[in-house]
């Protein structure tokens, strides 16, 4: 069999006709050489693979689906691979399944487990991968590692740092962006991330911003029959993420606990994490623990949306928070922590409420002045909501990758093979 190479010298991969409409067919068999003409590749649509390592759905998790629904089918074919043998490593990957788009999982685990870069190589060639576009710190090492010595280009969307998180997963950041300066194309979120890796010296070639964005239509329905909260009616207070302390968890537990409010108050906290047990003896000592509910994993936010009074996300540090962005699209005030990520989205008193980080009689403060007048906290979320549906939708955000992806996967006018490795 004739091995060719395009003018960049770097050999294509390539499949069967078996893996076509997105069927995972197996791995390739040792010195397996699969050829495709440059007409086929020309006429199919773009194929594209997201990679994510993770315990739960998140703010990139729901990212991912929200662009794959917006993305033209005819002109990307889009698969998830996620990766993990954790508890709740699997979440992802059922929600997208149940949703009917396509996806694969890797059970297996460790950090930098080679088996996950052969696993994974082999099935990004039985795919006819053309880009891998990679979603947090383990993501970015293992795409790297998988596509060594391929045609495949290789992306990545960082959704902000874990500065707070501790020296363990700040070493294993630092680790990625030494990858990412291999990439072929990094995507921040926001100006504050882009601002930050021209900080850090990344070319400016490598470099493109798309800002975040939310499917406004997935939240109609909750902004339309949402009914106005009158002075004392019941103010529910909700928290959506990880339950761990640099997401300022337990000053919210605390600013809970001090309200004086005249009216019923209550807090849901949606998500899981390293510090839940921690959160919940926390509850028993402030004597809040009949006002205070942890749901855990959630496929659907939006019910949880509808009850709530006000979100809060008293994080520590954040990129564009994708949950601060979906209760505007739901017509729900908001209280965020005063850093660049949240104040990209909130300007105080406009269209939300903003205190310093790790301020708890601030934080009090703030949700005692949303719940003694509903109306002025109203008027931020519209006003939110209006710059979310101006500055951040979802169909726009697809119709940028579709761009991108299409200028990435150059199908050069000559015969491409490769043989697995």
């Amino acid at each position: 069999m004739t091995n060719k190479t395009c003018d960049r010298g770097r050999k294509y991969v390539t499949n069967t006709d078996s893996g076509r409409a997105g069927h995972y067919a197996g791995p390739l068999a040792q010195g397996d050489s699969i050829v495709v003409e440059a007409s086929d590749l020309q006429s199919d649509p773009i194929r594209l693979a997201h990679l994510h390592s993770s315990n739960g759905i998140y703010g990139a998790e729901r990212w991912t689906a929200t662009q794959i629904r917006h993305l033209d089918a005819s002109s990307v074919h889009a698969v998830v691979i996620t990766i993990g043998a954790k508890p709740g490593s699997k979440l992802f990957h059922e929600m997208l399944v149940q949703r009917g788009i396509a996806a694969e999982h890797i059970t297996l685990a460790g950090k930098l487990n080679l088996k996950i870069v052969s696993c994974l190589r082999r099935m990004l060639l039985r795919r006819r991968i053309e880009i891998l576009h990679t979603h947090g710190f383990k993501s970015d090492i293992l795409g790297y590692l998988a596509t060594r010595s391929t045609h495949i280009k290789l992306v990545a969307t960082p959704h902000g740092w874990s500065a707070d998180e501790g020296l363990r997963i700040r070493f294993y950041e630092l680790v990625s962006r030494s990858f990412l300066r291999h990439f072929d194309r990094i995507y921040p979120l926001s100006e504050a991330l882009l601002e930050d890796f021209r900080r850090r010296r990344f070319p400016d070639r490598r470099l493109r911003l798309v800002l975040n964005a939310v499917d406004a239509g997935a939240f109609e329905e909750c902004f339309n029959t949402r009914q106005p909260r009158q002075p004392g009616d019941p103010f529910n207070i909700l928290f959506v993420g990880r339950l761990f302390r640099p997401k300022g968890v337990f000053e919210l537990l605390d600013a809970f606990a001090c309200l004086k409010v005249q009216c019923p108050a209550e807090i849901r906290f949606v998500g899981a994490g390293p510090e839940r047990a921690a959160l919940g003896r926390r509850c028993e000592v402030l004597g809040i623990g009949a006002n205070a509910h942890f749901v855990g994993e959630v496929s659907d936010v939006v019910p949880h949306l509808a009850w709530s009074s006000v979100l809060v996300l008293p994080s520590y540090s954040e990129g564009i928070p994708r949950t601060v962005m979906e209760a505007f699209c739901a017509g729900v005030p908001v209280i965020g922590t005063s850093i660049p990520g949240i104040r990209a989205l909130i300007t105080d008193q406009v269209t939300g409420g903003l205190v310093p980080i790790a301020d708890v009689p601030a934080l009090a403060r703030a949700l005692e002045g949303f719940a003694a007048n509903p109306k002025a906290a109203q008027s931020m979320a519209a006003n939110a909501r209006q710059t979310i549906l101006a500055y951040h939708s979802a169909k726009r955000q697809a119709r940028e990758f579709e761009q991108e992806y299409r200028g990435l996967a150059r199908r050069d006018a000559c015969q491409y093979s490769k043989s697995s490795k």
